[in-house]
């Protein structure tokens, strides 16, 4: 695991060498063991500068260093991530002549790009951010893996491409123009993070999981296409003579995604919560390996938050050596006032805090860890899914419009439950209702951020996987939905920041692209059988752990905010949010977060996950100041910002 950063300028004056390595230098987090840079400049005149901070994971010796360059065609490859299958399609090259001198994934990239040129992607299992300039074609070249485990970022204003793993790194380079995009800023107060391709600023755009980007040297224009979508296998469901021959199904392909993610040159591990899902991804490292296994769980003094004692059992029975440690009110806000820190846009998804201790407690004895992400999106495993108001649009799905447009005019005017209600019973399409059922009254943030007619990227993202999708049903859509969106910017994002923030490799079998064209192939019928939530999991899970061990109602990775803001950390909101060394009040309406507040800590209203979403604002606006050396200007009231927002 490593960061990359490269800086290409087609015309005015290039970054200097000192100015690129500071940029580089603010990625060491992510990788610790080395750090490498390389500078040239084209006969043309175009100034490259490419460099990576490494995490050695395999091959640790000098031979992985990057940047690395190919002895055939000079190809040059910096590379944050891992290919797991990589010995495999080491062979196949070795058997065409290919000679290889390390034992790291790097090398083996650099040989499948020489031998199949773009479609070398379509062999890589494993989860990459890559870049390579190519010389003899004049060309910058981008993949990024298929579910956007791995950050990738780039910047582009006709003089000037850039990219990276964090927009930290690109924000410290010199003469970027970085304005605040107020689209992303919206998106961000609704739905507590930035949804790609958007990111907090206008220019700077994230790489579309499952595409790549080339950007020709000649032509100077970034071009990017799609390799991979997850929709081509949610629209060719498979044929299955029933559930039995799922679940070995999905066994057998997740046992070898486990087994390929066990390869390491150092110390490796496993998140367990107690869940299904880590559960599950640990019984399966047990399965295929006999050796000694370590795994990590956090636990909780409330013991409402508290799964400690059933990760602990689970351990015991799958004879793991298990590492456990309590956190207490104290160490959350602790780690609550310097979590903004590891994150380079904007994020408030409150679960980053445990998320954090549990990270720093397992770099404490490994470097490698397992995590069982990606579950619910796959198996039906989240609770809006099978919520009330979702069970209530397939009903409605059946009335009228015009039945139930007026239904929902006579429920407005019977106090604000018949008001939400009514106000549901308007949406004639899925993506609008299922928004509408997941975040907060929009109402809430036009009164804090001045924003004319905002680009509501869930609300396209939802309508696109439906076009894509027609006739589908709801089940699968809210899925695939989730896959697109949430799963991809918010909690891979989370798990990213919060294990690089101390050099922690985080590993995510579920998400092996493998094994999720065979979830997304799985007719829904199976998925909800019994109306159980990710049945066909805890089924495969039973033949692994007694259910008595891990049956009991799901629990979120989350935090009690709601009465924190109104105790311990109150005090810190007001001041973090209306205080004198706070400049929101640029940003937002200082006498609107002033009502938020108030509504909160009196216990009118719960509206914690909105002050939490503008503290991290604040956050994030400190540090981004403090590697730029200004403050970035706030957004324009009202600006339409569509360059980074548009679709790739």
């Amino acid at each position: 695991m490593c960061g990359i950063l490269g800086c290409i300028s087609v015309s005015g004056e290039a970054v200097s060498p000192p100015e690129f390595d500071r940029a580089l230098g603010l990625l060491d987090h992510r990788g610790p063991d080395d750090r490498g840079a390389w500078h040239s400049t084209t006969p043309e005149g175009v100034a490259i500068s490419m460099g990576q901070t490494r995490l050695s994971i395999l091959d640790l010796s000098e031979a992985g260093h990057q940047p690395m360059f190919s002895p055939r065609s000079g190809v040059c490859i910096v590379f944050n991530g891992e290919i797991y299958n990589f010995r495999e399609i080491r062979e196949r090259l070795a058997a065409l002549g290919y000679r290889f001198t390390s034992e790291c994934d790097t090398e083996v990239i650099l040989a499948a790009y020489d031998e199949w040129q773009d479609a070398c992607v379509e062999k890589f299992r494993g989860m990459f951010a890559i870049a390579m300039f190519d010389p003899n074609r004049q060309r910058i070249i981008l993949f990024r893996d298929r579910l956007g485990i791995k950050p990738f970022y780039y910047y582009w204003d006709g003089a000037r491409f850039a990219f990276g793993s964090e927009v930290t790194a690109l924000a410290a380079l010199p003469g970027l123009d970085l304005n605040v995009c107020t689209d992303a800023l919206w998106n961000y107060l609704r739905q507590a993070y930035v949804p790609g391709p958007m990111s907090i600023f206008t220019r700077v755009r994230k790489l579309t999981q499952g595409h790549s980007l080339e950007f020709d040297l000649r032509r100077r224009e970034p071009l990017v296409r799609r390799y991979w979508d997850p929709i081509d296998f949610y629209a060719r469901p498979r044929a299955f003579r029933d559930e039995g021959e799922i679940i070995d199904a999905v066994e057998e392909e997740l046992t070898r995604a486990v087994k390929l993610r066990l390869i390491s040159d150092v110390p490796l591990g496993a998140f367990l919560s107690g869940g299904i899902d880590s559960s599950l991804v640990v019984a399966l490292m047990r399965k295929v390996h006999t050796g000694a296994l370590r795994t990590f769980t956090i636990g909780f003094s409330e013991p409402e938050w508290d799964e400690a004692p059933a990760a602990r059992r689970i351990a015991e029975h799958l004879g793991t050596e298990h590492h456990e440690e309590y956190i207490n009110e104290a160490n959350v806000l602790e780690a609550a006032r310097r979590v903004g820190q590891f994150y380079d846009e904007p994020f408030a998804d409150e679960s980053n805090i445990p998320t954090l201790l549990l990270s720093e407690m397992t770099r404490r004895h490994v470097t490698v860890a397992l995590s069982g992400d990606g579950g619910d999106e796959l198996f039906w495993g989240y609770h809006h899914y099978n919520s009330r108001a979702m069970r209530l649009y397939d009903s409605l799905a059946k009335v009228p419009r015009f039945a139930r447009r007026a239904g929902g005019f006579v429920l407005k005017r019977l106090g604000s439950e018949g008001y939400r209600l009514g106000d549901l019973l308007g949406f004639d399409d899925l993506p609008m209702y299922y928004m509408r059922t997941k975040f907060w009254p929009v109402g809430q943030y036009e009164r804090l951020l001045a924003a004319t007619s905002p680009r509501d990227r869930l609300l396209e993202i939802g309508r696109e996987v439906c076009g894509r999708l027609p006739g589908r049903d709801r089940v699968l859509l809210s899925g695939a939905m989730d896959l697109h969106g949430y799963l991809v910017d918010d909690i891979l994002t989370k798990v990213d920041r919060a294990s690089m923030a101390v050099a922690l490799e985080a590993r995510v079998p579920i998400l092996d692209h493998e094994v999720v064209q065979l979830a997304a192939s799985i007719p829904t019928r199976f998925k909800t059988a019994g109306g159980d939530q990710k049945h066909l999991l805890k089924r495969l899970l039973s033949r692994h752990l007694p259910e008595a061990l891990w049956r009991r109602p799901k629990r979120g990775f989350g935090i009690p905010l709601v009465r924190w803001f109104r105790t311990s950390l109150r005090d810190w909101a007001y001041d973090e949010l209306t205080g004198s060394r706070s400049h929101i009040g640029e940003w937002l309406d200082k006498g609107e977060l002033r009502r938020i507040l108030d509504d909160h800590c009196s216990g009118r209203r719960n509206l914690s996950g909105l002050i939490w979403s503008c503290i991290q604002l604040v956050q994030w606006d400190r540090r981004i100041t403090s590697v730029r050396g200004a403050r970035v200007s706030p957004p324009a009231s009202g600006l339409r910002a569509t360059p980074s927002g548009a679709a790739p």
